[in-house]
């Protein structure tokens, strides 16, 4: 069986193996973050339409932002070096 090179010909380098489980912590501190703080932040606005929109839609996803911000710092420093 021949190994398969890439198109332009470089050899390939193995980088370290990615720590997957440091993003599914990462994911599951997220999800415990929103149902704990998700009546907070609906509480601090203290508006009647933002305050769940906010809670519900906007934080959960600045939440997961941050998890796949944070992953990709993981993944930079677990990348190979060329």
């Amino acid at each position: 069986m021949t190994q398969a090179t890439p198109l332009i010909g470089r050899e390939e380098t193995q980088g370290r193996p990615y720590p997957l489980w440091i993003e599914r912590v990462l994911l599951v501190l997220a999800a415990v973050t929103f149902v704990m703080g998700a009546n907070g932040v609906a509480e601090s606005i203290d508006h009647p339409v933002l305050g769940p929109l906010a809670a519900y839609l906007a934080f959960p996803l600045l939440l997961l932002a941050v998890v796949e911000l944070l992953g990709r710092m993981v993944q930079t420093r677990h990348a190979s070096r060329l």
